[in-house]
């Protein structure tokens, strides 16, 4: 019995010791991030949430679009040096969108704003894939539509903060 308490305590500490090196390392992830996008964050190009980086739409991608701008293209690869660095990481992009429908002149090509939010996740996922280093086993796409927002979407300034891409950094299971 006592042997087996033992065993048990050993498991709880190697688990613990485990767990700190994970969090010690997303701190540095996180402090890595903040440092090296600090121009980008001042810019209000993107801004860094602990292990998810949030980017706006309009500097990814023209309206209805889900062709990645040349100044989105400059800051996922801003990023990309940086996760890199972190082989141990899952990197999943989430697309999210304001609760607008589809304008008439995009409903062929997208039935909902959940299609869109979805093509431009995995436009994202599509450029950063093409990467030196790049591990799809890692990498993974998400489109919630309209059905995330972070703010109320009864105005421009609340539609805008809710199109968005984010790219959330975490740990393999």
């Amino acid at each position: 019995m006592l042997a087996e308490k033992d065993r048990e305590i050993n498991q709880l500490r190697a688990e613990l010791k485990q767990l700190r090196g994970a969090k010690d390392m997303a701190d540095r992830l996180s402090d890595e991030l903040h440092k090296s996008l600090a121009q980008l964050e001042a810019e209000k190009k993107l801004r860094i949430e602990g292990n998810r980086i949030v980017m706006s739409n309009a500097v990814l991608f023209a309206s209805g679009s889900v062709t990645i701008s040349d100044l989105g293209k400059k800051i996922l690869d801003d990023i990309w040096t940086i996760l890199v660095k972190y082989p141990d990481r899952d990197i999943l992009i989430e697309g999210h969108t304001d609760n607008v429908p589809i304008a008439q002149k995009y409903q062929g090509k997208y039935k909902s704003n959940w299609e869109l939010s979805c093509a431009r996740s995995l436009a994202v996922l599509h450029y950063v894939r093409a990467k030196k280093n790049s591990n799809p086993s890692r990498l993974a796409a998400v489109g919630y539509g309209e059905y995330r927002p972070v703010v109320n979407n009864t105005t421009e300034e609340g539609r805008r903060q809710n199109r968005r891409v984010v790219i959330a950094i975490g740990p393999i299971d």
